[in-house]
């Protein structure tokens, strides 16, 4: 057929038949590209286990630590991706947790975004400052003799860290440490989005003759399609952070102080996330709206977690503990409940948990260090099991 008709008359009749026709001059044949994005995306229950079980080490680790801790769980409402400047031949990196090849969104990233979100509150740039402030809170001296200096920090330098201000100027390490966080991730696969530059002639200063011939930067450029991967929105994500307080208490015990039954740094570390939730985002592309969150209440988290425990076939329940005995230790401001050998710790802010239990008994356990016989409600996650709040405040 191509010697007796020639070989436009055998590429038509390719793109005719009917089986595995040939694409056709505008069509795109993006058969084995999807076949590979398809098993990229693909999460096994195998998957979806093991990011259950990084979680749930991660908070029994979280809970062990001696030092007080902030924990915030929020679920997306869009699109979420991070590693996109990642070293890639495609150009679409994407984050993957060594060495088990499955998303996750760095520590590092968090606290640039909280930090970040922290300073334009403390500017005033969104009205409200939530209470963040540029104003020294501590002041600390470094040196000894004649070269001592006196360095003023204030609320942000002291929880996140100051960097050197000039040649003799030194850094100061902050008291809070960020976690990893491990997503749990909504139904049984990542997802596939398209961006399309328009300007690759201008980056690549070269001229295009169907683009006019110029090297500026303009709309009519040709585009070029980049796949890259995503978490789906409806994703959970669990949010750690560590205090140092001894050296908080050191350096700024105003910090320390309590506000409504929690320390005022985990208030003010409280209102940058929620902030940032809604306004800034987490990982790439934030400025055109990927990454934003939502703070998740006990009811919608058991009910988002509900649907992603149906897919993924991982069990979490909650129990009653009837007669549970309370420990509270002011210095980490950490609760937890024993009852019958086992152990349950609150990770929510502690002045919901001073008003589920009550005027009362709060004054009690406040003053004796533990209160025995409280009916409470909590969550189990595998060896894990987390307070979620007293299941009778009135009693």
């Amino acid at each position: 057929m191509l010697q007796r008709d020639g070989m436009d008359a055998v590429i038509q009749a390719l793109t005719l038949q009917r089986r595995r026709p040939l694409p056709s001059l505008w069509q795109k044949n993006d058969f084995a590209s999807r076949r590979a994005w398809d098993g990229i995306c693909k999460l096994s229950a195998e998957d979806a286990k093991i990011l259950q079980n990084l979680l749930v080490r991660q908070q029994a680790a979280f809970t062990c630590q001696g030092t007080t801790g902030f924990s915030l769980r929020a679920t997306t409402v869009a699109p979420f991706t991070t590693g996109l400047g990642n070293e890639h031949p495609l150009e679409n990196g994407f984050a993957f947790l060594w060495p088990y090849g499955l998303p996750y969104l760095p520590g590092s990233g968090v606290k640039g975004v909280v930090r970040r979100t922290a300073e334009e509150l403390a500017e005033g740039i969104w009205g409200d400052t939530c209470g963040w402030s540029h104003d020294p809170v501590s002041i600390i001296e470094h040196g000894t003799g004649a070269d001592t200096t006196r360095i003023a920090l204030s609320a942000i330098d002291v929880l996140f860290g100051r960097e050197p201000q000039g040649k003799d100027s030194p850094a100061v390490r902050g008291v809070l440490t960020f976690w990893d966080v491990i997503p749990q991730i909504a139904g049984s696969s990542l997802m596939v989005e398209i961006m399309t530059p328009h300007q690759t002639h201008y980056y690549q200063q070269r001229t295009d003759r169907q683009s006019g011939g110029s090297t500026s930067p303009h709309d009519s450029g040709q585009p070029n399609p980049i796949s890259f991967l995503t978490i789906p929105p409806g994703s959970t994500f669990v949010f750690h952070v560590l205090c140092d307080t001894e050296r908080l208490k050191r350096i700024a015990p105003s910090l320390f102080q309590e506000e409504n039954g929690t320390a005022r740094w985990q208030n003010l570390l409280h209102t940058a996330f929620i902030h940032a939730f809604s306004w800034f985002g987490f990982g790439a592309k934030t400025a055109v709206g990927y990454g934003a969150m939502e703070i998740s209440t006990p009811e919608s988290t058991s009910t988002n977690q509900q649907k992603t425990l149906d897919i993924q076939q991982i069990q979490e329940t909650t129990e009653q503990w009837p007669q549970a005995y309370l420990k509270y230790d002011p210095g980490s401001q950490k609760i937890t409940a024993t009852f019958e050998g086992r152990q349950a710790t609150f990770l929510g802010q502690i002045h919901e948990f001073w008003q589920q239990l009550g005027e009362e008994r709060t004054s009690r356990i406040k003053k004796k260090k533990s209160l025995g016989n409280i009916p409470i409600i909590v969550r189990k996650q595998g060896n894990y099991i987390e307070i979620i709040g007293v299941n009778d405040a009135s009693s």
